[in-house]
Order: C-alpha cells, then sequence, then structure tokens
C-alpha cells in the first residue's frame, strides 16, 4: 500500500480529493456535503464523521492542551487562569476547528484509500 501525498495535499488545502476543485468548506467550521463541480460526496454515510472528530480531539488534546501546560509549568499564568484558559479550549477550539479536522480526515482516508475515489471506481451515491 502506497500513501498517496498529492491526495493528502489536495484535501488538506480545501479541494475535492477527487477532481481537485477548490471550496469545499461550506463557511469557516464545516464543509459541503459534496462536491461542487464533480458531485463526490464528501459527507458519507453513518459513521464516516468519527475519524473527523478523532482529528478535532487530536488537533485539540495534542497541540493547544500542551501549550497551556507549558504556560503553567513557566508560571506565566496562575492556576485559576490555567482552569479558565483550558475550559475555553475546549469549549471553543473543537468547533473553530471542525472545517480544518474534517479536511485532514478527508486526507487521511483518501490518502490511505485512494482506491474509494470516484473517479477510480467507487460509486458517487455513498
Amino acid at each position: 500500500m502506497r500513501f498517496r501525498f498529492d491526495v493528502f495535499r489536495r484535501c488538506a488545502r480545501g479541494a475535492c480529493p477527487d477532481c481537485g476543485a477548490l471550496g469545499q468548506l461550506a463557511g469557516i467550521v464545516t464543509i459541503r456535503d459534496c462536491c461542487t463541480a464533480c458531485g463526490m460526496v464528501l459527507r458519507r454515510r453513518e459513521g464516516f464523521f468519527l475519524g473527523a472528530m478523532v482529528w478535532n480531539y487530536g488537533l485539540t488534546a495534542f497541540g493547544l492542551l500542551p501549550m497551556l501546560l507549558v504556560l503553567r509549568a513557566y508560571a506565566w499564568i496562575g492556576f485559576a487562569a490555567a482552569v479558565w484558559l483550558a475550559v475555553a479550549v475546549i469549549l471553543i477550539v473543537p468547533w473553530l476547528i471542525h472545517g480544518v479536522a474534517w479536511r485532514l480526515w478527508l486526507a487521511t482516508y483518501y490518502g490511505f484509500l485512494p482506491e474509494q475515489l470516484p473517479s477510480l471506481g467507487r460509486p458517487l451515491d455513498d
């Protein structure tokens, strides 16, 4: 199995994984249900969103919360401020990076499974 970095880069920058058309974000926080250019379904059946959730939690937990620990470790912020900031990060950041998490999930999925792309034979109606 060969990872397709071209598909990963295409998806990560917000383009359709199949045709490469830009503009798959339907706003700042979400993606479209299907590609406007080729009709590829981007939000597939039940359970497909779990990968985006993993990316979202991973980016929040391992990307932003360690920064809070560093700020606290060097006493740049107090304990109460760290707790309030952590709560704010946990509540606000996942919503803000939802679209990015979806793009990264699509990039990961189709990077590892490029044969699932409609141009390589998968039906569009999934």
